[in-house]
C-alpha cells in the first residue's frame, strides 16, 4: 500500500514482473503511475506490503524529473558509469604508469604487478570491456548524438538532451529491468524508433509509462492499469488493451442495469 493523507493511493496490489516482460503502465493522471514506478525502483517504500526482488537485481529508472551536474563529457559520464570497469581500467591505468618509471625488472614486487596486470587485462575482457566503449558511442548514436558532441560536457545540453544521455547511460548498463517514465517526450521520430528497436530486443524487463500509443503498441506485450487503487492486468499491447478494457466496462454496465431491474 502507498498511504497517503487522503487514503491510500493503492491497495492489495498484487502482480508478478517476469525477466522479458515488456509492461505498459496506464492510468488516469494522479493514479499513481510514477509513484508505482518509485515503490519498484526502491526510491520509495510501501507504508505497507512488500516488494520482492531476486537479491542482486539491477534497476534502470528514467524519471521524469531527472537532475545532472556533471561537467564531464557526455561520452565520459557513460564511461565512469559502470563502477566495475572504471575499477579494472583505472587499476590498469595506475599499474602502467608505475611499470614505466621502475627498474627493477627481475624483483617479485615487479613480476607481481604484471601478474595482476594479466589477471586485470583478463576480468575486463571476461567483462566485455572491450566492447564497451563501442556500445557507448553505438547507445548515444542510436538516441541521436553526434560524434562531435560525445566529447562535450554535458553542462552544454539541454534538460532534454540531458535526458536522453540518461538513458543511454541505463541501456549500456544492461540493467535487469528498466522502468521508463514518459521516455519519448524528449526525443525525435528517429530515436523514438531506435529506441523501440532497442527495447525489443532487450532481455531484462520493462516497464513504461507512456502517452505515445504507437510507441506502447510497438513496445510492450502486457499492460498494467491501475485503476481505483487496483492494477488491472492486461496480456496485450495498448490498443488491444482499450478494446478488452471497453467490452469489460460494458459488461460490467450491462450487469449493473440487469440487477438494478431484477431488484
Amino acid at each position: 500500500g502507498v498511504h497517503l493523507p487522503q487514503g491510500f493511493l493503492f491497495k492489495d496490489l498484487n502482480f508478478q514482473i517476469n525477466k522479458g516482460d515488456k509492461i505498459g503502465l496506464v492510468g488516469k493522471n494522479g493514479a499513481g503511475k510514477s509513484t508505482l514506478l518509485k515503490l519498484i525502483a526502491k526510491f520509495d517504500k510501501p507504508s505497507e506490503g512488500r516488494i520482492h526482488q531476486p537479491s542482486g537485481t539491477t534497476v534502470g529508472f528514467l524519471t521524469q524529473d531527472i537532475k545532472i551536474d556533471s561537467t564531464q563529457s557526455v561520452f565520459e559520464y557513460l564511461n565512469s558509469s559502470n563502477l566495475l570497469l572504471a575499477k579494472i581500467n583505472g587499476r590498469i591505468e595506475e599499474i602502467n604508469i608505475e611499470l614505466v618509471e621502475r627498474t627493477d625488472y627481475e624483483s617479485d614486487s615487479y613480476l607481481g604487478m604484471l601478474d595482476e596486470l594479466n589477471d586485470l587485462n583478463h576480468e575486463f575482457n571476461i567483462n566485455e570491456g572491450f566492447l564497451w566503449e563501442e556500445k557507448i558511442t553505438h547507445t548515444l548514436k542510436g538516441l541521436g548524438f553526434s560524434d562531435k558532441e560525445l566529447g562535450m560536457s554535458l553542462q552544454t545540453f539541454s534538460g532534454g538532451w540531458k535526458m536522453r544521455a540518461e538513458l543511454a547511460k541505463i541501456l549500456v548498463n544492461n540493467p535487469d529491468i528498466v522502468l521508463l517514465d514518459e521516455p519519448t517526450n524528449h526525443l525525435d521520430i528517429i530515436s523514438i524508433s531506435w529506441l523501440e528497436n532497442y527495447l525489443k530486443t532487450f532481455e531484462g524487463a520493462v516497464i513504461v509509462i507512456s502517452h505515445d500509443r504507437l510507441f506502447l503498441d510497438n513496445v510492450t506485450k502486457r499492460t498494467l492499469e491501475i485503476s481505483n487503487g487496483k492494477v488491472l492486468d492486461f496480456a496485450f499491447s495498448y490498443t488491444k488493451y482499450k478494446v478488452a478494457r471497453a467490452e469489460e466496462l460494458e459488461r460490467l454496465a450491462g450487469a449493473a442495469k440487469q440487477q438494478v431491474k431484477d431488484i
